[in-house]
């Protein structure tokens, strides 16, 4: 009976921290945002946790390679080769259909501040994980809609501005400004 007792207890054990792994998280509170979930970017030859700030980098670019930050929008654009116009004159320019540009979201209205570029597709991203979290006070849109989210993970409600291909605005819908959380 001992044994037995033992057995059922290592099985419980064994059962509520297999448990724990998997639902700990969800079972954490809204505002609990873990630093080991920061995205980690490179900014000149360094990398950098993203959700603790951006030290001196004012532009970052997000796609299947990773993240990788500049000091400006500017350069951002000429070393990842983004310009519009620079893909235009080299033939580089994709069909619409083919959702090869991307979506920027603005720390200022206006375009203006640090500036944040998706080309990633088909998933929720969060953006605490950026530092960018409830920062969005414009944004232009690439070649395929985009939804803006109040909540993490695409919570509702849905940005009601819009963001259809190729839309822009340099300030959010009224109520909007500094509240985006995913997309």
């Amino acid at each position: 009976m001992k044994a037995s007792n033992q057995a059922g207890t290592r099985t419980f054990a064994a059962v509520a921290a297999t448990a724990i792994l998997m639902f700990g998280a969800a079972a954490a509170p809204a505002s609990a945002e873990p630093d080991e979930l920061s995205v980690i970017a490179t900014f000149e030859g360094e990398r950098i946790a993203l959700a603790d700030g951006w030290g001196q980098a004012g532009a970052c670019v997000v796609d299947v390679d990773g993240t990788r930050c500049y000091r400006t929008e500017a350069e951002m654009d000429e070393r990842e080769g983004l310009s519009i116009e620079r893909q235009r004159r080299s033939g580089e320019f994709f069909a619409a259909s083919t959702c090869s540009s991307s979506l920027r979201l603005y720390q200022n209205a206006g375009f203006g501040g640090s500036v944040l570029h998706f080309s990633t597709q088909h998933t929720y991203i969060n953006l605490w994980g950026y530092g960018f979290n409830n920062v969005t006070s414009s944004y232009r849109v690439g070649a395929c809609t985009s939804y803006l989210y109040d909540g993490s993970n695409g919570g509702a409600p849905i940005y009601p501005g819009s963001t259809s291909p190729y839309s822009s605005a340099s300030s959010m819908v009224s109520g909007w400004d500094n509240r985006i959380s995913s997309l």
